[in-house]
């Protein structure tokens, strides 16, 4: 067995920008062994390892990527010690406005990719590893124009509230966190919201890397946290 084998990386998908992108550096700067998937990440050669550090391609949107993606990713590490879900994109229209086709696709990438991910990640997974999902307040609260995306964030903490009493038995800790305001490219544009009373997202990137430094037996299911300036 080769030392990579010996590994056992986490996994940050989402990672080409934001949160996600964040989150990778912030691990390897906490010395841990990462890998970061996203549509817009570096193709990999199938005849070279993976590199801690790295972001590669996978696209979620297009789930029949996933099985194959995990499949090569199977082959080089036997287990993974953690997965961060911090994919996603925002829909903001009145009711009346989004189509069905807008309406799809918003559920396409934040709630089916993320399902089949999980769902291909689970044998890699043993005792002692973590699922970290991101849902936002939009997933305990309502707010205008925003019901693509608060129903895609109530689905998330729903799926991960369930995956957690299905896990526990196997050691296996699912962690929600429901984030405030956070600035990324979701707010560009949206009238009415200052990026000074907004969470920095290396900010927030830097205090979700350090879930991985958790002992095993510290287990927050669900973490809600906000901006100074409370719920935006």
């Amino acid at each position: 067995m080769s030392s990579s084998e010996k590994k056992t990386p986490i996994l940050v998908a989402g990672a080409g920008s934001g949160i996600g992108k964040s989150v990778l550096e912030n691990l390897d700067m906490l010395g841990k062994d990462a890998i970061g998937i996203s549509r817009t990440g570096v193709v990999r050669d199938v005849k070279s390892s993976f590199e801690f550090g790295k972001n590669y391609q996978c696209n979620l949107s297009r789930t029949s990527e996933v099985p194959e993606f995990v499949s090569s990713l199977q082959k080089q590490f036997h287990s993974l010690s953690g997965v961060y879900f911090t994919f996603g994109s925002g829909l903001f229209k009145p009711v009346d406005q989004i189509t069905l086709e807008e309406w799809n696709a918003h559920f396409v990438l934040n709630l089916n990719s993320l399902f089949v991910l999980t769902k291909e990640i689970l044998p890699l997974l043993k005792p002692g590893a973590f699922l970290c999902y991101l849902s936002s307040t939009a997933g305990y609260q309502g707010f205008p124009e925003s019901t693509a995306y608060c129903a895609s964030r109530h689905a998330i903490a729903g799926f991960a509230k369930a995956l957690r009493e299905e896990l526990k038995p196997k050691g296996i800790r699912v962690i929600t966190v429901y984030p405030g305001a956070v600035y990324t490219e979701i707010w560009k544009g949206r009238e009415g919201f200052d990026q000074d009373d907004m969470i920095p997202v290396d900010d927030f990137g830097k205090w979700l890397a350090t879930l991985s430094t958790l002992p095993d037996a510290v287990y927050p299911d669900e973490i809600r946290l906000l901006p100074r300036k409370g719920i935006l």
